[in-house]
Formats: structure tokens, C-alpha cells, sequence
């Protein structure tokens, strides 16, 4: 507020005699900049391709549903929301089709097409009342009846309902009604802009803006880095609005220029967020003492050219207080506050916060957020116990179903988030229970992780419980994991004589996962349970002098290697000697000391060469990608990661696949391989391990080793324990024989 102070200092030292046309001028900018000010309604537009749905939703067969989550600012009432849905139906099977689209559960519109194709586009209005879940639920489905007696086979392929992933949903709020961290959360979008005050940045905010960026895509959303614009910064001001009054200020009239210009002053960068630019847009800030600097220089520029153009026009100092941009003021030590940056809700981080953000941004404590500002002195999550974890503790997921023909129960637990501290999955006690249905084919349980398939039973569906013991081989293992049920039922009744009814299924809260010492690492999958918890994150200090440029590569690797934001140190190196990591480390450029470099970097010229110090791969010419190595034979395992030439621009997240060396793209990953070729095999336990892995004597020591191998060491005990029997049972007998002589 240092600048409004000023203002008023200018405006009551300012003359007040001015010609005519002058004070005219004068009271239209006062009046405009006033109508800024309380333009405060914010207009959101959200897809299906926004939420991740990039190919059509395709619904079909007799009966088909899908449910759409749409997020919308908890607890805060919608302004003229609308849905608009975008679709094309085919007929061919013919029959009887309809569609009906749902929201929060209330049919809200339904439709019969009888042509052979056509379009399927609805536009509704839809009630405004606050979610306080976050979310408007959104329900689509299609029903295809062909047959024309009793038992005809509806198993029709071309009766189809496709949704485009271009509908979307409309809405707008005020932005006062967001008052706490966790409504602010709930509003942001899928691609979440976050804020950092230049392209160089100290230490804690570089560290404290890759953090915020892998808890965001943690939670599915799309991270872009944005940078506070200063004199210098090109910006495209292509249709942004300017009221007319406004033009004859020197900073406004530079904006009005239209298209691509260079910004000269720190005047037209205050005249940016008083327009509510898009290019001054946040959701998320890392609010150190460099982004207050430069949002107090922007808008006391702005104040003192309003004021000469206006110097009797007192509503402006009113008009610019209403704003309330406080991000003028850095967060405070530890905290987390809801602050307004061109009139929008932004959640303000303080570097020394970050750490403890992201676990406050996870399931677990995100609706705790009650509060326009916390100081996070501590979050986390308790310590787990050393052998397994309930599967239903992970997020209170509720485990009951009715299933007419299939239902999933599903749960997610992350690598990283201080449930597994050096441990991993070994294997999976899935408890369920089911009741009988009105046929005599018994349901059957599957289940997966990731969409691997674990293991399946054909259950009895007494109502009692059912165990489905399952392991877990590592290369099924992510950062975030998903769980899922599976429940089949046979729907068909007797002749068809009666109406396929649901029956209740549920997963018990006994089930749990059982952990075990996280294995050593040999290739990319194993590096996930490795990093994920205690780890470095190390970059050279270059980096941080093109953090727009370097953090987007940190935080997609960081988030694929399984890199805990909460738990992970952070270095910046400022030497180009070899570093001895004491803690297994995630390395962008920085050389590793003793470390068998599988690949070499020369310019644009890259080779590689396996365990023997054979080359498979050289070639130079090379630019925008990089590559990956997993690197084993250190004290401290590791991922090393080297660019090529300006290294890639990611566009989305990826996961690493099979081997220990990976080409990265703009695309993700475009080729992997193996260096060691040594081929892989799955233990009896699912584990995955080399087949020439050798014995050392420190395995005795390893609980897991002897639980792993229980089965043939009671084998050979059983042996043991004959042979010594017949060996016993020979000396007897030659005893006896001596005593007889």
C-alpha cells in the first residue's frame, strides 16, 4: 500500500487549476479507472480437453454412463454458469436410443434421436448455488435397445454417442467469495500458472517454485511457469481492452499499441494489472521479497502518471485501494496466504513454505486449509508401521458397490508421500466381501495396479470375507500408484425372466499392503522407491539465471523419477567439479564424482556405450533434447540428466519406461534401452532383479531376504532333517550290531 500513500501525497501537492478540456479528461480517467476497479466478476472456461480428455467420450453398447468432474471454487456462488456439450451420434443398429445428461445427480436434459446420424449438442443453464465439494458433477449417459423379443442379443456396435472434448463449462464468480487456501485450490484450473518474480532467482525461491510445480502436477494439473513482466519484457497486448479516458496516459497509450511490443517503463507494467491483463495472471506465486520489489515499482509508476494526468480526480486513490493487490508484501516466514493479483484470488507461498506446501496440498490436509493464512511449521504424514499399511487408511475411500455388471473400487498412494520411507510394495491382502446374485455364476474380483493385472478369484458371494492375496512386481510401480477393484457379475436372469438387479460388493477395511526393504537399484524402476525419500535434488547455479527455461524440466523429471517435494534436500553447484552425493540424487548437469559415464556429452554430440565400454549410439547434430541414465555404481544411486544443445520444452508429464538410459523429447521420452545388457527376469515374489545378481553374506542379515526365500529354505530344512535321520538311524544299527557281538 506504500504506493496508494504516495499517490495521495501527489494528488493533495497537485495543483487544482486546469484548463477545461484538461479536467474533463481528468474526470473520465478517474471514472474509468473506477470501473476497473469494480469490474471483480471472474469468467472461467473449462473443456473436456482441460480436464485431460483429449480423444472423444465414447459411450455405447446397451447402457453406458460416465461421470465428469468439473472444478469450480468450493463453496462459492457461480455466476451465469452454462454447460455446453458437443456431440455426434450414429444409429446404425437402428432401435431405440437415448441420451440424458445429468448434473450433481438431477437429470437435467434427454434426448431420442431417431436419425441414422446427427449431431448431439445440448446448451443448458445450470443453478449457480455454492458446491461445497468443488466440484459440479457431471453425468452423461446413452441407452441402445435393438432386440424385439424376449432375449434378442443387444449387443449392438453401431449405436454410438461421442462427446468432443471441446464442450465445456461456462462460469463466473467474485473473486471475494474465495476466502480461504482451500477454496483458492479448488477454483484453480487444470493448467495452473505459477508465478516467480524474474528469470533469476535466489536459491529458495528456484527451490521453493520446483516444489510447488511436482505437488501441482502430483494433483493432476499442468504446471506453465510465468515471470512478473519489467521494462525490457515482450509482451502480446493483442486485444486487450483499454477504456478510451485511459489513452491519454503515457503507460495505457503504450499498451494500446496492439500486437507484440516492448515494455519501457515500469509504468506499463502497473497499467498491465489494473487492466487485468492476461499477461499478469497467477494462480499460484512464489511471493519472496523480489516479486513485492517488483510489483511495488510497477504500481507506483502507474499511480504517479494517473495522478498527473488527474490531479483532482480523488476517486482514483478509492478506485486503485479497492484493488487491493497485495501481493505489494512478501509472505510471511512459513506461510501460506490468500492474496489478489489483478483482482484474481493467488495463493502466496513463501519460500521457506514450500516444502511443507506440498504435503498441505495433498488429500490428506487440502480441506484443513480453512483460512485466508497459515504458518506451516510442520506437515507431513504419520510414519507407517515397518511391515504393511491398511489399504483403506490411504484416503478414507469408502469400499462398498453395487454391481449390476461391473463395478470398480479404486485408491491412489504415493511413493513419495512419507507413507513408504524406504520400503515399497511386496505384496497385496485385498479383502472383499459380496452378496449372491439371482444367478447361479459366481462374480469374480480382479485386481490391478496401474492396469496391471495382480490376480483375480471367482468369489463365493456368501456375504462372508474373501481374501485375494496378490504381489506386487516392482515394474508395475509409479510415483503415484493407482489401486483398483474389479467386481464382474453375470446380469443375465434365468431365460430373462426377470430384470437384472444390483447386488452390494464391497473391498473390507483389512486389506492392506505389505511392505518391504525398497531393493537395490538397477534400472529406472527401481530408481522410484529410491528417490522418494530422502534425496537431492542437485542443478547448476546457471540454472537458476533461466528459471523459466530450467524449472519446467526439474519439475517433470522430479515428478517421474518419484522425487518427494516434501522430504528431497536442494543443491545448486556453483563449480563445475564432480559432486559425491550422500543421499541418492536427481543430478541435471552436474557431473557425479566416480560415477561410470554410460553416456558422454560433447556439444550436440552424444554417445553411448554399454557396461563393456562398447558404443551402440553416436551422433552429433543433435539439439532441444536430453538424455537420462540411472546410475548404480555409486555409493548413492541416482539419475543423472544431460541436456544437448537448448534441451527440451516438455509439454506434458511422462513416465519413464523399461532400462537404465532414456532419450528425452518435447514429447517425453523417445527412446530407452538397457546399458547393462543383462537380461531381467521376475523373482517368484514379483520382484524384478538380474539373473546374474550375486550372493553376499550381508543377505543373511536382510529379513527379506530370508521371508523371500522361506519356501526352499523349509526345503532343504525337511531334507536336512532326513538325511540326519538315516545317518542316525545307520549308527543304531551298527551299534547294535557291536553290542550283539
Amino acid at each position: 500500500m506504500v504506493c496508494l500513500v504516495r499517490l495521495r501525497r501527489i494528488i493533495l501537492s497537485s495543483p487544482l487549476i486546469c484548463a477545461a478540456a484538461s479536467c474533463a479528461n481528468a474526470g473520465e480517467i478517474g471514472d474509468a479507472v473506477k470501473s476497473l476497479a469494480g469490474a471483480a466478476t471472474i469468467r472461467e472456461r473449462i473443456s473436456l480437453k482441460d480436464l485431460g480428455l483429449t480423444q472423444p467420450v465414447v459411450l455405447g453398447s446397451t447402457d453406458a454412463r460416465r461421470e465428469i468432474y468439473l472444478p469450480v471454487p468450493a463453496n462459492v456462488s457461480l455466476a451465469e454458469p452454462s454447460l455446453v456439450i458437443n456431440g455426434h451420434y450414429l444409429r446404425a443398429d437402428g432401435g431405440r436410443t437415448t441420451y440424458t445428461l445429468a448434473l450433481d445427480g438431477n437429470v437435467v436434459a434427454a434426448r431420442s434421436p431417431a436419425d441414422d446420424a446427427g449431431d448431439a449438442n445440448i446448451r443448458i443453464g445450470v443453478d449457480g448455488a455454492p458446491r461445497p465439494s468443488g466440484f459440479v458433477r457431471l453425468g452423461l449417459a446413452w441407452s441402445s435397445v435393438t432386440g424385439r423379443f424376449l432375449c434378442d442379443d443387444e449387443r449392438s456396435i453401431g449405436n454410438v454417442l461421442q462427446i468432443s472434448p471441446d464442450s465445456y463449462f461456462d462460469y463466473g464468480y467474485d473473486p471475494s467469495g474465495v476466502k480461504d487456501i482451500a477454496g483458492a485450490w479448488s477454483a484453480l484450473p487444470r493448467k495452473v500458472l505459477l508465478l516467480i518474480a524474474a528469470d533469476t532467482l535466489e536459491n529458495a525461491s528456484y527451490d521453493a517454485a520446483w516444489r510447488l510445480g511436482v505437488a501441482l502436477e502430483r494433483a493432476g494439473k499442468a504446471v506453465e511457469i510465468v515471470v512478473l513482466p519489467k521494462p525490457g519484457s515482450e509482451v502480446d497486448v493483442t486485444g486487450l481492452d483499454i477504456p478510451a479516458p485511459l489513452a491519454a496516459v503515457p503507460a495505457f497509450a503504450a499498451l494500446a499499441k496492439g500486437g507484440k511490443i516492448t515494455l519501457s517503463s515500469d509504468a506499463e507494467v502497473g497499467a498491465l494489472l489494473l487492466l487485468n491483463a492476461p499477461q499478469v495472471r497467477a494462480h499460484i506465486a512464489v511471493a519472496d521479497p523480489a516479486l513485492a520489489a517488483g510489483f511495488k515499482a510497477a504500481l507506483d509508476a502507474v499511480a504517479g502518471e494517473l495522478a498527473k494526468a488527474d490531479p483532482a480526480a480523488a476517486g482514483v486513490l478509492d478506485a486503485l485501494s479497492t484493488r487491493n493487490d497485495t501481493l505489494l508484501q512478501p509472505a510471511g516466514p512459513k506461510a501460506v496466504e490468500i492474496r489478489t493479483m489483478a483482482g484474481r484470488p493467488v495463493i502466496a507461498v513463501a519460500p521457506d513454505a514450500a516444502a511443507a506446501a506440498s504435503n498441505l496440498f495433498d488429500s490428506l490436509w487440502r480441506r484443513t486449509a480453512l483460512a485466508s493464512r497459515l504458518v506451516l511449521n510442520t506437515v507431513g504424514k504419520p510414519e507407517i508401521g515397518a511391515d504393511s499399511v491398511a489399504l483403506g487408511a490411504i484416503d478414507q475411500a469408502a469400499g462398498n458397490l453395487d454391481v449390476v455388471a461391473r463395478g470398480d473400487w479404486t485408491t491412489t498412494f504415493d511413493m513419495g508421500a512419507g507413507l513408504f520411507a524406504g520400503k515399497v510394495p511386496s505384496t497385496m491382502d485385498i479383502e472383499v466381501a459380496a452378496a449372491p446374485g439371482a444367478t447361479a455364476t459366481s462374480p469374480v474380483a480382479s485386481v490391478f495396479i496401474n492396469d496391471y493385472l495382480l490376480g483375480a478369484k471367482r468369489l463365493a458371494a456368501d456375504g462372508k470375507p474373501e481374501r485375494i492375496s496378490v504381489a506386487v512386481p516392482s515394474y508395475t510401480l509409479l510415483p503415484r500408484n493407482t489401486v483398483r477393484v474389479q467386481f464382474q457379475r453375470q446380469p443375465a436372469s434365468d431365460n430373462c425372466r426377470e430384470v437384472p438387479q444390483a447386488f452390494p460388493a464391497a473391498v473390507l477395511p483389512g486389506s492392506r499392503i505389505w511392505l518391504k526393504s525398497a531393493p537395490a537399484a538397477q534400472d529406472f524402476s527401481g530408481m522410484v522407491s529410491q528417490l522418494s525419500g530422502d534425496s537431492v535434488v542437485m542443478v547448476p547455479q546457471a540454472w537458476q539465471a533461466i528459471a523459466t527455461r530450467t524449472l519446467p524440466a526439474v519439475i517433470h523429471v522430479a515428478d517421474a523419477a518419484g522425487v518427494s517435494p516434501a522430504r528431497a534436500d536442494f543443491s545448486a553447484s556453483a563449480t563445475n567439479a564432480s559432486l559425491t552425493p550422500q543421499k541418492p540424487f536427481l543430478a541435471f548437469d552436474v557431473a557425479m564424482a566416480g560415477a561410470a559415464e554410460a553416456v558422454k556429452v560433447a556439444g550436440d554430440r552424444v554417445s553411448i556405450a554399454d557396461k563393456k565400454g562398447n558404443i551402440f549410439y553416436d551422433v552429433s547434430g543433435l539439439d532441444r533434447i536430453a538424455v537420462l541414465q540411472a546410475v548404480t555404481d555409486m555409493k548413492q544411486p541416482g539419475i543423472s540428466y544431460r541436456t544437448i544443445g537448448q534441451g527440451p520444452q516438455f509439454d506434458a508429464p511422462f513416465r519413464f519406461a523399461r532400462g537404465d538410459i532414456a532419450v528425452l523429447g518435447q514429447e517425453g521420452i523417445l527412446a530407452s534401452t538397457s546399458s547393462s545388457g543383462v537380461p531381467l527376469y521376475l523373482n517368484e515374489d514379483g520382484s524384478q532383479g538380474a539373473s546374474n545378481e550375486p550372493f553376499t553374506w550381508s543377505k543373511l542379515l536382510d529379513p527379506d531376504f530370508w521371508a523371500h526365500n522361506l519356501s526352499w529354505l523349509i526345503t532343504v530344512i525337511i531334507i536336512a532333517a532326513f538325511l540326519l535321520l538315516l545317518l542316525l538311524a545307520q549308527r543304531a544299527r551298527k551299534r547294535a550290531g557291536s553290542d550283539q557281538a
